[in-house]
């Protein structure tokens, strides 16, 4: 073996290091998608609410004549009828409001696995009510380090819910 070429081993650990730094990496990934998720979901419940207003509006009174929605409808050169239009306008809204209660559905499901924890309020307190540590701490109460530790250690239940095994340090 020439001098200069690396040894199996050393290629090996290598090898293992970068496989173990990009779980890592891939674990510390979905921890911050899923607090985006949290921090999400008080938002995207009051959109559902409003969207489903939206098609109700809709239903009852038909689109404005001159909404973006509709314009967006007629692009392709074909002449849609008021009736076609109208469907379009409502498919696409219900299925809106489909993607996002199916968001609220899958992060409530995960957080219900961690409801019963004596700290669930740390994770509820944070992204629901946003709340800073402080005040979840005074709440429960304990010290802000107990708060911090014990939200990490939930929402990274959560995260595995979410995301299997690729959230898993």
């Amino acid at each position: 073996m020439a001098r200069n070429q690396p040894k199996v081993e050393d290629i090996i650990k290598k090898a293992v290091e970068a496989g173990r730094m990009s779980a890592e990496r891939t674990a510390r990934d979905a921890y911050k998608a899923t607090e985006k998720r949290l921090y999400a979901l008080p938002i995207l419940r009051k959109k559902a609410v409003d969207d489903r207003e939206r098609l109700q509006e809709l239903k009852a009174y038909g689109p404005r004549e001159k909404s973006k929605s509709i314009v967006r409808f007629q692009r392709s050169g074909t002449r849609l009828t008021p009736d076609e239009i109208m469907e379009m306008l409502v498919l696409d809204i219900e299925a809106t409001i489909a993607a996002d209660m199916y968001e609220i559905e899958t992060v409530e499901k995960a957080l219900a696995d961690i409801s019963g924890d004596p700290y669930y309020f740390t994770v509820t307190g944070r992204y629901e009510e946003d709340l800073t540590d402080e005040q979840v701490a005074e709440q429960i109460p304990c010290d802000t380090t107990t708060v911090w530790r014990n939200r990490k250690r939930l929402v990274q239940r959560v995260a595995i819910r979410l995301y299997g095994a690729d959230a898993v340090k």
